[in-house]
């Protein structure tokens, strides 16, 4: 073997070593790389559930704050059951304004009517949410010089109310709850809503900003589909 030839065989060897070397630390960078992915997807997986857990148990536990006495009570749209609350409130002494949602197809019995004394107005949310109640009725509260506003509704929407109110309203704020009559399936509903909706909720930050219609269209879906 003459000494070119052999020189030859050593860098034809050399060249498969740092083949093999730049193959194996390309699949080590891939290697780690994956890890990290997984990594972070499971942090993501388990923040996701951390925070289900607890919108979860502040729909079942809401907080309510309820005051002897308010400048006005905003009366939400939701269950069956709201304008009775609203009525006994007024007649107790509760506060002597109400304002009451009353989007289309909604109940409008205490239009007609003034329980306790009270001044009722009504008013037709825009948009049809509860959002639209928050941005409309927290605007009457401020015509009507309202001090410390009072908010009624059901007790699975008593944390979302609070969250999208509180974006509209720089005073005193009081949560009113009242149980509707559902049973075990309406129970389900309501809860699995609230949950749903929560996206909704922290997608749209600011009082009057607008969802996503691609996450407003499922959750109208299954608003309908009660």
């Amino acid at each position: 073997m003459t000494l070119d030839q052999l020189m030859d065989g050593r860098d034809g060897g050399g060249r498969g070593r740092d083949a093999r070397v730049w193959r194996l630390r390309k699949s080590t960078r891939r290697g780690r790389l994956r890890r990290w992915i997984l990594r972070g997807l499971g942090l993501v997986v388990v923040a996701f559930l951390g925070v289900g857990v607890v919108l979860a148990w502040m729909t079942v536990n809401p907080r309510v704050n309820p005051a002897p006495q308010v400048d006005a009570l905003l009366v939400l749209a939701t269950q069956d059951g709201a304008h009775d609350e609203a009525r006994r409130l007024a007649e107790e002494g509760v506060t002597d304004r109400l304002l009451v949602s009353t989007p289309e197809n909604a109940p409008v019995s205490l239009c007609q009517e003034s329980p306790g004394g009270a001044t009722v107005e009504c008013f037709v949310p825009d948009p049809f949410t509860t959002q639209g109640e928050a941005i409309v009725g927290t605007e009457l509260a401020r015509q009507y010089g309202v001090g410390n506003l009072g908010v009624l509704t059901f007790d699975h929407h008593i944390e979302r109310s609070r969250m999208l109110v509180d974006r509209c309203w720089d005073g005193e704020l009081h949560m009113y709850e009242f149980e509707p009559v559902r049973d075990r399936r309406g129970y389900v509903y309501d809860f699995v809503y609230a949950m749903a909706a929560y996206a909704k909720t922290f997608m749209t930050p600011g009082c009057a900003a607008e969802p996503p219609e691609w996450l407003q269209t499922p959750i109208d879906h299954l608003k309908l589909g009660r």
